[in-house]
């Protein structure tokens, strides 16, 4: 009987059932196949209207606008197509002035692949009487509980020039099922405060390409997190289903399958 808490155990009758396949699938490919896979990565953004090309007058759809001096969408600059969105903050007196952009993301997450939060950011004027503009980025689990954050991440553009802001390998909990991207700009409280930028092309990525998705499977079966595996499995058949690997993942989720039957029934 196999203890199902003894995970080197797990690993090691899961891979001698595969010594029976030969080489794990990628090991499978040609040369031909393999260079073709790198060559065309597929990265797909999880954000909706990214570039506040979608909405009404000063809302853009799927974004929240709030805080005292609210962002607008402006059709008076945008890094690509017509939109952005536009923060124009002005103290009166020595009163603080703040404007957030809100998008809350609702789905499945990968914990296992790689992400990448992106944006372009215009400075119309350096900011005075203590302006400063952060991102932040928050994690939820399926109950609507907090998991972790990113907390507030300061960041600055090019006066006069479109500028991108690349935050590389953000980090996922497991069992993550929303995001909430938060951008803050706020002044200190000093008579004069105020800053005015304009924010584009904000996307948050995962690198779900034939070879990120099979290195990914690779590493969650090596450490014997199958259930994750077969997530990502699911998630390669339906980007990936005329891929020359589809025919060696399909029989790999089979054999998870299998696999997880029989250890059920150690139990």
């Amino acid at each position: 009987m196999i203890n199902r808490n003894d995970k080197s155990m797990k690993r090691i009758f899961f891979n001698v059932s595969f010594v029976l396949m030969g080489s794990l699938f990628l090991g499978m490919l040609s040369a031909d196949e393999f260079n073709t896979a790198k060559s065309a990565p597929k990265v797909s953004s999880i954000i909706y209207n990214s570039s506040f090309e979608e909405g009404q007058n000063d809302d853009a759809e799927g974004w929240v606008f709030t805080s005292s001096q609210p962002p607008i969408k402006s059709g008076s600059d945008a890094n690509s197509g017509s939109y952005s969105a536009y923060i124009n903050l002005q103290n009166v007196g020595k009163t603080p002035s703040e404007a957030h952009i809100i998008k809350t993301v609702n789905g499945k997450f990968l914990s296992a692949l790689n992400y990448e939060f992106t944006f372009f950011v215009k400075q119309m004027k350096k900011g005075s009487g203590g302006y400063i503009q952060q991102y932040f980025i928050e994690w939820f689990n399926e109950d609507e509980q907090k998991m972790e954050g990113t907390g507030f991440k300061q960041f600055s553009g090019k006066v006069g020039e479109w500028q991108e802001i690349v935050v590389p390998d953000v980090e996922i909990p497991d069992n993550v099922r929303s995001v909430k991207l938060l951008f803050r700009f706020v002044t200190g409280a000093i008579e004069g405060g105020s800053g005015e930028v304009f924010i584009d092309d904000v996307n948050f990525r995962a690198d779900d390409s034939v070879e990120a998705l099979t290195a990914a499977i690779n590493r969650k079966v090596d450490q014997a997190q199958f259930d994750v595996a077969l997530e990502l499995i699911e998630s390669f058949l339906i980007l990936h289903s005329e891929s020359a690997q589809a025919i060696e993942i399909k029989a790999l989720k089979s054999r998870l399958k299998k696999f997880q039957e029989l250890d059920a029934i150690s139990e």
